[in-house]
């Protein structure tokens, strides 16, 4: 039964598959050879030296059966094998009982090898072969020129075998025919399906690559709009207090052009003259404060692209840093209270300065846009550890950042407080310190508290 197994998995897993075919043509040599040496035990206990010389014949055929389907030659080897097989039994069968009822179970399984040559010929020669000789053994033991052991050994046996042989034959080959139809459509659909495969992938190439092409020019596009911000910022915030320090200085000239006339001409009053300090005096305190606050936008400016200096870098008490930090911000600011919680053994070794700016800065976005609509204000800034890596949550309970706000926090001379103090630097100089000199990430948490929470995290060295 396991033959018949082995003969009908190599229909079913794919006769036209070389490899698995040889493969399976192997194991039933394999299995043929090993069958007849368990059956040459019995002639070797009775000597029975007839028997035993046969099943020896037939264990070198599969021999070289195996042989001939290693080096590639399959057709033959099947063929060899099948034939082997279909000798072997009917030999015995002449020369012993006759046709036993386990015949029954091994002539389907030659059948079954014999489709799996792909040859009808062969196939029906073998059921030719088989059929002639159960007939003549039949008519022989009905004549009783040769008697077997087996019981109903005559014509009337040998005709039912034939024809229990003959459908179990055609079933086979019908079988057959339709694994190797199937077998065939199964690889067109497969090649199809491959095909398919390689021009939807061509697809999605060309769209990921379509969509790689989109992303940079969105990128690029966003980039051109964040430096047009840019230059509008750096326009709009140089150009005011210059333009008032040119407006005063023109009164100035005007002013000193109008003195002159009047000394030219000799018409010098004290009170002309008075009047022309007074406006003189003026214009230079306009001017004056006019270029420091210009200097100060270029200071803030020349700060938002500052990297860390290795000279200022030492190892401190980051908790002892930021409580130092918060309480030299309160000095200066009333109505809001602001604490340090979390891990207080946390060293760092940074540039203290860099700590400072940062939290200097985000205490001041606080009070300048957080409490701007409320007389009180909390500030929480809490320090974990894990590892190597240290996280700052800074939070207030301030009025937040809108939505459509968010994405351009970190822009630079992105404010709501355009023409009432706000330069939209805080937040820029905030992120590059965080980046570039402590080489970390700074997010904004939306929805972690009521007002702003920025998150903090980079290496501890």
């Amino acid at each position: 039964m396991f033959f018949l197994e082995v003969c009908l998995l190599a229909i079913l897993d794919g006769i036209n598959n070389e490899e698995l075919r040889k493969k399976r043509i192997i194991q039933v040599t394999w299995l043929a050879q090993i069958a007849v040496i368990l059956a040459s035990f019995n002639p070797i206990l009775v000597q029975d030296w007839f028997n035993l010389t046969l099943l020896t014949i037939f264990v070198i055929a599969f021999s070289l059966c195996r042989f001939l389907a290693k080096k590639g030659r399959l057709n033959l080897s099947a063929n060899l094998v099948s034939i082997s097989l279909t000798i072997m039994i009917l030999v015995f069968c002449w020369f012993n009982e006759g046709v036993r009822d386990e015949i029954l179970l091994v002539f389907p399984a030659l059948i079954t090898f014999a489709v799996l040559t792909g040859t009808d010929k062969f196939l029906w020669g073998v059921y030719a072969l088989i059929s002639c000789n159960l007939m003549f053994m039949g008519l022989l033991n009905e004549l009783e020129l040769v008697q077997h052991e087996t019981s109903g050994a005559g014509m009337i046996s040998a005709i039912t075998i034939i024809i229990i042989l003959s459908v179990v034959t055609y079933s086979i080959r019908i079988l057959g025919s339709d694994l190797r139809l199937a077998n065939h459509k199964l690889r067109e659909n497969k090649e199809e399906l491959e095909r398919e495969v390689e021009v939807r992938t061509n697809v999605l190439q060309q769209s990921l690559e379509d969509l790689t092409s989109a992303k940079n020019q969105l990128v690029e596009a966003e980039k051109m709009a964040s430096l047009g911000r840019l230059v509008a910022g750096v326009a709009h915030e140089i150009n005011t207090p210059l333009g008032i320090a040119v407006t005063a200085s023109s009164l100035i000239n005007e002013g000193t052009l109008e003195l002159k006339s009047t000394l030219d001409k000799n018409e010098v009053t004290k009170s002309g003259l008075t009047s022309y300090v007074n406006e003189t005096e003026q214009s230079i305190i306009m001017i004056q404060g006019n270029l420091k606050r210009a200097a100060n936008l270029i200071s803030d400016f020349k700060q938002a692209a500052v990297l860390q200096s290795d000279e200022r870098v030492k190892t401190f008490n980051l908790y002892e840093m930021l409580l130092s930090v918060i309480e030299q911000n309160q000095a200066v600011s009333t109505g809001v209270t602001a604490q340090v919680l979390g891990d207080k053994a946390v060293f760092i070794k940074q540039d203290p300065d860099v700590i400072t700016r940062i939290f200097t800065n985000l205490y001041s976005n606080s009070c300048i846009h957080g409490f701007s609509s409320q007389e009180e204000g909390n500030v929480k800034i809490e320090i974990s550890q894990s590892g190597e890596s240290v996280t700052i949550l800074y939070s207030d309970d301030g009025r937040g950042v809108e939505k459509e706000n968010i994405e351009h926090i970190f822009e630079p001379f992105f404010t709501t407080k355009r023409g009432k103090g706000g330069t939209g630097l805080g937040m820029h100089i905030v992120y590059n310190l965080v980046t570039q000199s402590l080489k970390g990430r700074i997010n904004y948490k939306e929805g972690y508290c009521k007002g702003a929470c920025f998150e903090i995290s980079f290496q501890l060295a």
